[in-house]
């Protein structure tokens, strides 16, 4: 009894090493503050402390990832992985249930996740308070993609009804840029063209417009 006990204790390690080998690290509080200081070293104090309650609040249940957390993953998982995400942000129907996949993407920072990304974050319903915690955690993963395709959307954000959201665009655009212009949509434009970029549209250049409080769903 205790030979058949040991080998299934064995085949129980077995296969927890192996998820540990395919899985995200853990969060790294002294990694997200090192992240902070680098990348979002021009950052707005109060965009800082923001990004580090991110990690605080969401880090525990793994909705937050630092940015290696799958440096040990082999090559081929995290290949798969991304190619998963990748249709899976680009076609699926925005919800919630793409949380877990904007988390992942933020870590694997693989280019191949872009589109999907730039999708999900530039989701909107005119006039509906509909819930945004999709839509700002794929902005804060946008944040480490650094892309300038990913500009005019982050500028159209940064004064957005959704605390989450606005700070994580100033935060992106803060880490891609070095300029911080808080929320102030032409200053943001008026400098990415000087920079030698195409125009930002003038519709992503609008106010935001605070839904009515009977249409909330």
């Amino acid at each position: 009894m205790n030979l058949i006990a040991t080998f299934i204790a064995g085949i129980v390690l077995v296969e927890a090493s192996f998820g540990a080998e395919n899985s995200a690290a853990p969060l790294d509080m002294k990694k997200a503050e090192a992240e902070v200081d680098s990348r979002y070293a021009k950052a707005h104090p109060e965009i800082k402390e923001f990004i580090l309650h991110t990690a605080r609040t969401f880090g525990r249940s793994s909705m937050w990832l630092n940015e290696d957390a799958f440096a040990a993953v082999p090559d081929g998982t995290r290949d798969k992985r991304v190619q998963h995400l990748a249709t899976l942000l680009a076609d699926g129907e925005y919800g919630r249930h793409l949380c877990t996949g904007l988390a992942e993407a933020s870590a694997l920072k693989d280019k191949r996740l872009l589109i999907g990304l730039l999708k999900v974050a530039g989701y909107h319903q005119q006039g509906v308070d509909y819930d945004c915690r999709p839509k700002w955690m794929a902005v804060a993963a946008l944040a480490r993609q650094e892309s300038d395709d990913a500009v005019p959307l982050l500028v159209s954000l940064v004064d957005h009804g959704n605390q989450n959201t606005r700070f994580w665009a100033r935060a992106a655009l803060a880490r891609k840029t070095g300029q911080d212009f808080k929320q102030d949509k032409p200053a943001w434009a008026k400098w990415w063209q000087e920079q030698g970029h195409k125009p930002i549209e003038k519709e992503l250049l609008k106010a935001y417009e605070a839904p009515p409080p009977q249409t909330k769903q």
